[in-house]
C-alpha cells in the first residue's frame, strides 16, 4: 500500500513527524510506502528537502518514504494551490468552522490526492491525515477487504442518527461525555482516511472531480467548505461509482468521539487524534 500525507513543517513538529516513526517502529515500512506531500512556507517552491524534513533525506535509509513539494503542482497551466488560495481568499469569510477563510488550508489534501493519482501507474492508494499514528503492521491482504473492488472506500457519517462525544478525563483515559442528535455538522465523510482503487475505471475521474470543485469556485455552492464535504459532493454527483463505506456497519449511532477510524476494519493497525491532536492544529494556524 502506498500512503499518502500532507504537512507543514508546524503540523510536522506538532504531529507529522509523529506519525513518520509510527508507520517504522511498527514496521509497517518493509511492505509499505509514505508519500508526505510538503509545503514549505519559508520557501514555497524549493526543490530542496526543507531543514525541518533533512533527517528524512538519506534516501538509502528511508527509500520507502517520498517527499513530494505539493506546492509545484501545477493543473491547467496554474500552480494550482496558489491560484485556489488566491480565488478563495476574498469569498470565505467566516461564519462557521466549516465555513471560513481556513477552507483553502483543507484544498492540500484534496491536491495531494491528485498529484498522488498522477503518479501512481495502479493499484491501491490511501491517503491518511497527519494527526493519524500506525498501532500495529498491516496484513499485505486487507486492503481486499477495506477496498477491494470499490473505487473508493471512506469513512461515511451521513447514517448517524445519534453522535456520542467524547473527551479526556484526567488519567488520560477517553470518555463518553453526552449524547446528542446528530445535525448535518456532524455527518459529513471523516477524510481521515481514504482509500482508492486505480485500477478501476472512474477513480482518478473522481479524484480530478473532487479537484474541480475548489478550482472552478463550485465550493461556494455548498453550505460547508471543507474537503470532507466537496468529497460528499462529489461522491453523489457519481454515485455510479464503486464505493465501501466503512461506517455502514456500525449503525445510526456513532462511536464515543466520532472515532470511526478506530471503530472500523482500519482501528487494527491504525489511530486518528481526532478531538485532540486536530483542534489544536486549527488553532495554532
Amino acid at each position: 500500500m502506498i500512503f499518502i500525507t500532507t504537512l507543514t513543517k508546524q503540523i510536522y513538529q506538532f504531529c507529522g513527524k509523529n506519525l513518520i516513526n509510527s508507520f517504522i517502529n511498527t514496521q509497517n515500512h518493509h511492505d509499505h510506502q509514505l508519500y508526505v506531500f510538503f509545503e514549505n512556507e519559508e520557501d514555497p517552491y524549493t526543490e530542496y528537502y526543507p531543514n525541518w524534513l533533512l533527517e528524512w533525506a538519506d534516501t538509502q535509509t528511508y527509500p520507502f518514504l517520498t517527499f513530494i513539494n505539493i506546492m509545484t503542482y501545477e493543473y491547467k497551466g496554474n500552480r494550482i494551490i496558489d491560484y485556489v488560495d488566491k480565488i478563495l481568499k476574498d469569498n470565505i469569510t467566516f461564519n462557521h468552522l466549516y465555513n471560513s477563510p481556513r477552507s483553502a488550508k483543507w484544498f492540500r489534501p484534496v491536491v495531494a490526492m491528485k498529484y498522488a493519482s498522477d503518479v501512481i501507474s495502479q493499484g491501491y492508494f490511501s491517503s491518511i491525515d497527519a494527526d493519524c499514528l500506525f498501532t500495529s503492521k498491516i496484513p499485505n491482504n486487507i486492503f481486499n477487504d477495506i477496498i477491494g473492488n470499490n473505487n473508493v472506500a471512506f469513512l461515511g457519517r451521513e447514517n448517524f442518527k445519534t453522535m456520542r462525544h467524547g473527551d479526556y478525563d484526567r488519567n488520560g483515559n477517553y470518555i463518553h461525555t453526552n449524547t446528542v442528535p446528530a445535525t448535518d455538522s456532524d455527518t459529513h465523510t471523516e477524510t481521515g482516511y481514504i482509500g482508492y482503487n486505480l485500477n478501476i475505471d472512474g477513480t482518478r475521474d473522481f479524484i480530478t472531480r473532487n479537484m474541480e470543485y475548489w478550482t472552478s469556485l463550485e465550493i461556494l455552492k455548498l453550505k460547508y467548505r471543507t474537503d470532507c464535504h466537496t468529497f460528499d459532493a462529489t461522491r453523489k454527483e457519481m454515485s455510479k461509482l464503486k464505493y465501501n463505506n466503512l461506517c455502514d456497519i456500525m449503525g445510526e449511532i456513532s462511536p464515543i468521539g466520532s472515532r470511526v477510524i478506530e471503530s472500523s476494519l482500519l482501528g487494527t493497525f491504525l489511530t486518528h487524534h481526532k478531538g485532540t491532536i486536530g483542534p489544536n492544529i486549527v488553532n495554532s494556524l
